[in-house]
C-alpha cells in the first residue's frame, strides 16, 4: 500500500515538472520570436541597445537550460544552468569589481567541479528515465498506427 503511494507521488511530481518545463518551453519561446521581433524594430529606428538584446539571450538561454535540467535531472544539467545564470549575471550586470571577481571566481569553480567532479554517468539521465520515455514514446506510436 504505502509504495503504490510513493510511486503514485513520483509520478504525479514527475508529470508536473514536466508540465512546468513544457510551460517555461513556451513561455521561452515566445521570448525568443519577441526578442528577434523588439531587436529588429529597435534597430530599424536607430534605438538599439546591445545591453538589453543581451539579457533577453541570457534569460533565454537560462531558460532553455532550466527545460533541460527539470527533464534530465543529471547533475551536469544542474552545473550547466547554475553556469549559465552566473554568466548571465556578469555580462548583463554592472557590478563592483568585487562582485564581478566572486563572479568569474564561480564560474572557474563550476569549470573545475564540471572536469574533477563529475564523471560521464553525470551527464547521463538515470536509466529508468530513459526507459519510461522510450515506453511512451512506443506507446503513442502504437496508438496512432491504431488510429489509422
Amino acid at each position: 500500500m504505502k509504495g503504490t503511494i510513493v510511486k503514485g507521488l513520483l509520478k504525479t511530481a514527475w508529470v508536473l515538472e514536466l508540465v512546468i518545463a513544457l510551460f517555461i518551453l513556451v513561455v521561452t519561446v515566445v521570448q525568443m520570436v519577441l526578442t528577434g521581433k523588439d531587436s529588429l524594430d529597435y534597430l530599424s529606428l536607430g534605438q538599439f541597445s546591445l545591453n538589453d538584446f543581451f539579457a533577453n539571450t541570457m534569460n533565454i538561454i537560462v531558460g532553455l537550460e532550466f527545460v533541460k535540467m527539470l527533464i534530465l535531472h543529471t547533475p551536469r544539467a544542474v552545473s550547466d544552468v547554475l553556469l549559465f545564470a552566473i554568466a548571465r549575471q556578469l555580462v548583463v550586470t554592472h557590478s563592483s569589481a568585487l562582485d564581478t571577481l566572486l563572479g568569474v571566481a564561480a564560474v572557474a569553480l563550476i569549470f573545475i567541479i564540471k572536469k574533477f567532479l563529475l564523471s560521464r554517468e553525470d551527464s547521463v539521465p538515470p536509466r529508468e528515465v530513459l526507459t519510461k520515455f522510450a515506453q511512451e514514446i512506443a506507446a503513442h506510436k502504437e496508438e496512432e498506427s491504431h488510429h489509422e
